[in-house]
């Protein structure tokens, strides 16, 4: 299992990065420019791709990718050496490394399409919706990316120590693609750039499958969902945890063992009047809470809380385990579930 969640959390982020919307070029602010660029439209029906991901440790990826109609097959090679490609069909996710010579083919489905589907352009709108309201956009100066003619957006985060730091994004005036994006996160910062776009490419249907040698070690997964347990199977997974009780007026809706094997996570979601409040997750910590995040204290003792447009989270370590409430309903506020923390009940 979590070979599989690490071939997934792979697949996602490098399957694409892009950005469609209308075509109209025209002057625009930096809070129009994002707006057109967080419209998805049927524009850039396909693509081709070279880019190239660097980072301060050295790292660097070549990527070659091809998208249509949902379907992308991506080519990578590291600055290691190491070359690998990734196909998703629509029907299977196809990770296959020419170095180890391995595959993993990955049986899609209606339960698992969340898991998989996002593509580098819908992670790049996600960022785009997230520092709208969390950074200071301003326009810098534009220039080519891939003989494309771009704006030129500069993001500061309005507070430090955020999940997304500063950045800088180069949006194509004509797809509103986006082909160049600095991003700093803490110390570390990343560029991904492309070389060559090719917009509205003519694409043959047979690029989307991958040519497994007869001798490679393939292993084929299929999506299972995850476990519900009863409270007292979560105790005998993870032993003793502190929830939040009923009482306080949240119901417990379920709670899901996420399969992680090293750290025994498992997540509980609270409801009120039908509609999902917050999730709480608990696992055995792998390493200690970091720095780079706003410190708090919780229930006496270290934590540290993320907000992050819309996304708020808290999490702490109590008792050799690591608690992360994350807030779904937008009306709560980081005091509300500070005071409910203080009423958490111990099961045993």
């Amino acid at each position: 299992m979590d070979k599989m969640k690490k071939m997934i959390y792979s697949a996602t982020l490098i399957l694409t990065l892009s950005l469609a919307a209308c075509s109209n070029e025209e002057n625009y602010s930096p809070q129009e420019i994002l707006n057109q660029a967080m419209q998805e439209t049927s524009e850039l029906d396909s693509y081709y791709g070279e880019y190239k991901t660097t980072m301060d440790d050295g790292t660097e990826i070549l990527s070659k990718q091809w998208e249509k109609k949902g379907k992308t097959r991506v080519e990578m090679v590291d600055s290691t050496g190491e070359e690998s490609i990734t196909v998703n069909d629509g029907k299977t996710l196809t990770s296959y490394s020419k170095t180890t010579n391995e595959a993993m083919i990955f049986e899609l489905g209606p339960e698992v399409e969340s898991l998989v589907r996002p593509t580098l352009k819908e992670q790049a709108l996600h960022t785009l919706e997230q520092i709208k309201n969390s950074h200071d956009i301003t326009i810098g100066e534009e220039e080519k990316i891939a003989g494309h003619e771009t704006y030129h957006l500069i993001a500061k985060a309005k507070k430090q120590n955020t999940l997304i730091g500063d950045m800088e994004i180069w949006v194509d005036k004509k797809t509103w693609m986006t082909l160049k994006t600095i991003s700093a996160s803490g110390d570390m910062k990343i560029t991904s750039e492309f070389t060559k776009f090719e917009p509205n490419s003519k694409i043959d249907d047979a690029k989307f499958s991958v040519d497994i040698p007869e001798d490679a070690v393939v292993k084929v997964e299929s999506f299972k969902p995850l476990e519900q347990l009863t409270v007292e199977q979560a105790v005998e997974k993870i032993g003793p945890f502190f929830i939040f009780p009923e009482s306080l007026g949240y119901t417990l809706e379920g709670i899901e063992d996420m399969g992680v094997t090293d750290t025994g996570e498992i997540a509980l979601t609270y409801s009120k009047n039908g509609d999902k409040q917050f999730s709480l997750s608990i696992f055995k910590p792998m390493q200690s809470i970091g720095e780079e995040e706003e410190l708090i204290e919780v229930r006496g003792q270290k934590g540290t809380k993320i907000e992050l447009g819309t996304f708020k989270t808290i999490q702490w370590d109590e008792e050799g385990l690591r608690y992360n409430v994350i807030l779904e309903n937008p009306d709560l506020t980081f005091e509300e579930i500070l005071q409910l923390t203080e009423k958490m009940e111990i099961i045993k």
